[in-house]
């Protein structure tokens, strides 16, 4: 009898020969990490998510798969809106490393303090436009005479 990996033990589900967590977890070092990434992604995605996401992947990119939903998941904890790739943009990848390590060695994770979300939302943020007229009526200067019935006020 095969013993389970560290995965579908945590899963609570049988693994055999044809696992599909079990080559994900060869980068994690210890047992405990392995069981930390994979209950945190399990709670994240869902179980069946997980595993259908893992099993959609061709045999050789699973690991990478993994290890992306694994930086995807902890940059969305950290920042809701942007997730990693708006932390790497903005500047703030180190937030989703120590996020990751965090869950690998079982740590809860805080989501970014509100001055320096708003520091990294600054990039993306439409908020600074200024509110031209030209840019505010662009249907045009007969569009703007009509009221709101759509009818004109002569």
């Amino acid at each position: 009898m095969r013993i389970s990996c560290n995965g579908c033990r945590v899963l609570r589900k049988a693994c055999g020969e044809d696992c599909v967590i079990s080559p994900c977890l060869k980068w994690i070092n210890t047992p405990a990490s392995q069981s930390h990434a994979t209950l945190f992604l399990a709670k994240f995605y869902g179980r069946a998510g997980l595993l259908n996401l893992l099993a959609s992947g061709p045999v050789n990119q699973r690991p990478a798969i993994f290890r992306s939903l694994l930086y995807e998941a902890c940059g969305r904890i950290v920042d809701p809106v942007y997730g990693s790739v708006g932390l790497l943009h903005a500047g703030y990848w180190q937030r989703c490393q120590s996020a990751v390590d965090a869950v690998l060695r079982g740590d809860p994770i805080s989501p970014v303090a509100s001055d320096a979300a708003e520091n990294s939302r600054m990039l993306y943020d439409v908020r600074h436009v200024s509110k031209d007229e030209t840019l505010v009526n662009a249907r045009g200067p007969e569009k703007a005479k009509k009221g709101c019935s759509g009818t004109s006020e002569e």
